[in-house]
């Protein structure tokens, strides 16, 4: 069972330096809420099982079954309100198109389905033996359940680097068009260094872009792989990321530099 909440604590620390607005932040809350519950219950579980297979006595095998069921029900409520959370963020995104923010949001919808459907055979269960069948179930769905939560942080930390590198480009338009209509207040060779330092400001952008093509293609395949394959994948996607934002980083540093040195016509 920890092995949920290790990969769910994964998802929740890439996102979280991300800007929360109200909504999100309820819901954040919630869910930690959720993860004390669960790290309690599933404390309790772990005894009671023990317990069982130590005395085999009817007390303990009812004991043990109560539970399990409450674990199960807390586990599937842990996962329910991280999917919220992350429904939030994308209600609060200002920088994800519409067409993508609803495909993420039907990603999150079908796995919130899922669970209110798993959390409907608790009631069927009367035996351990039918704890573990609905157990697994979940178990065997997990892997499309974490390829919806990663696909979907990806998609919203890709939203917030693409509206910082539309400003980078709009900044970088803006920087060229001026120097291009002020050329007679530089002298040739300080035309030459801030035509150098375009090139460079732009490389920079370009190398941007081949990232964010990178962390798009891999994105596509969290759907079918592996938990461990989509796992080592996300990792790979988050070390894309910071790249692409230092690329980002760089270039507007170089902006910084050009913009102070348009000030002086020598």
């Amino acid at each position: 069972m920890p092995t949920f909440v290790r990969y769910i604590l994964i998802v929740v620390f890439f996102i979280l330096p991300t800007s929360v607005l109200a909504s999100s932040a309820s819901s954040y809350q919630e869910y930690l809420n959720e993860f004390d519950t669960y790290r309690t219950v599933l404390n309790e579980f772990k005894v009671a099982r023990s317990e069982y297979l130590k005395f085999k006595t009817l007390t303990s095998g009812q004991t043990a079954l109560d539970k399990t069921k409450q674990m199960l029900a807390a586990r599937s409520q842990l996962l329910r309100s991280y999917l919220q959370f992350l429904n939030e963020k994308l209600n609060e995104s200002a920088s994800m198109d519409a067409s993508t923010k609803s495909l993420y949001q039907t990603l999150i919808g079908n796995e919130v389905k899922f669970l209110n459907n798993h959390t409907g055979l608790m009631g069927s269960i009367g035996s351990l033996q039918d704890a573990e069948g609905v157990s697994q179930q979940l178990s065997s769905h997990y892997t499309m359940l974490q390829s919806s939560i990663y696909q979907t942080i990806v998609g919203l930390k890709m939203a917030e680097l693409s509206a910082i590198d539309t400003l980078y480009f709009n900044l970088f338009t803006k920087s060229y068009t001026l120097i291009q209509d002020n050329k007679s207040s530089y002298t040739p060779e300080k035309q030459n260094i801030m035509e150098r330092w375009l090139l460079q400001i732009q490389n920079k952008r370009d190398l941007f872009k081949q990232k964010a093509d990178e962390i798009t293609k891999e994105n596509t395949t969290l759907k079918s792989s592996s938990l461990s394959e989509i796992t080592a994948s996300y990792q790979r996607i988050g070390k894309y990321m910071s790249e692409a934002r230092q690329y980002l980083s760089e270039g507007t540093s170089f902006l910084q530099e050009l913009a102070a040195s348009m000030q002086y016509g020598e």
